[in-house]
């Protein structure tokens, strides 16, 4: 007999891997706004991920969530959807320089995948993106997801040079 309890068979521990970006120009922007992750109907990860962003990133202040969600009240909102005009929209209103937009997959029972994409509100231009695979479940290993997420950019350097990429 077999029981799952939220862990790969690793003994307990998380397995993550992940890779990502950030375009040094996102150091000039004074505010992101996190929009709610398709896939993460709590909104566990997307907080989390926010929370971890700013710690990671304090000179750039993010929109709180719940303006962020007075903003989009009735609205379906998926990040490959969000066309200029929508953008420009929702940038204007919550005076964001740029949008964070995720998406959340499930493969399988204890494997998942977390998907970030940081847009320009005015360009859509990329300025950072992360992709982490994460072989447990669980609140322990939604925190991981979004940490792991913020931090897969680069070792050392938080920011790559647009050539770079």
């Amino acid at each position: 007999m077999i029981i799952i309890t939220g862990c790969a068979f690793n003994q307990g521990v998380p397995q993550w891997s992940g890779s990502g970006f950030v375009r040094k120009e996102l150091s000039d922007y004074k505010s992101v706004a996190v929009l709610p992750f398709e896939g993460d109907d709590s909104g566990e990860v997307s907080s989390a991920f926010a929370s971890h962003f700013h710690q990671k990133f304090p000179e750039i202040s993010i929109v709180d969530r719940k303006q962020v969600l007075g903003v989009l009240q009735g609205q379906v909102l998926t990040p490959d959807r969000l066309d200029e005009k929508e953008r420009l929209r929702i940038g204007n209103a919550l005076a964001a320089q740029a949008l964070i937009t995720g998406n959340i997959y499930y493969p399988s029972i204890t494997r998942w995948l977390l998907q970030i994409v940081i847009l320009d509100t005015e360009t859509g231009n990329v300025m950072g993106r992360s992709l982490v695979e994460i072989n447990f479940m669980g609140a322990e290993g939604k925190e991981q997801a979004a940490r792991f997420a913020v931090r897969s950019s680069p070792p050392g350097n938080h920011f790559l040079n647009s050539r770079n990429l």
